[in-house]
């Protein structure tokens, strides 16, 4: 069980750090990788089903909704910090996060 709880920890540091990279990454790009990132950090939890470790930091927000608007944002921001519904936040927010990494 621990290595189940230790791939939950990094899946969820992963998507951190692609929403981290929000200021130098352009839209599909960060779209694309959080996407990725948040698929296997709810796959990792709901194998381990552990609390998640609180960020070291604050989601680059403005960053976030300069690239994909204020309420995907603000649910990134959710995610981001963890919580006991974090893995709902980051359910609602696969699908527009697949929209905008499609090519147009």
């Amino acid at each position: 069980m621990i290595d189940l709880v230790q791939n939950a920890r990094v899946s969820l540091a992963a998507l951190r750090a692609a929403i981290d990279a929000a200021p130098v990454t352009d839209a599909a790009t960060l779209a694309r990788r959080t996407r990725n990132a948040i698929a296997q950090a709810v796959l990792a939890e709901s194998i381990a089903h552990e609390a998640p470790e609180p960020p070291e930091h604050d989601p680059p927000v403005a960053e976030l909704r300069a690239r994909l608007g204020a309420q995907l944002a603000e649910e990134l921001a959710a995610v981001y910090a963890g919580g006991a519904d974090w893995t709902s936040h980051a359910i609602d927010v696969l699908e527009p996060l697949h929209a905008l990494a499609r090519p147009h």
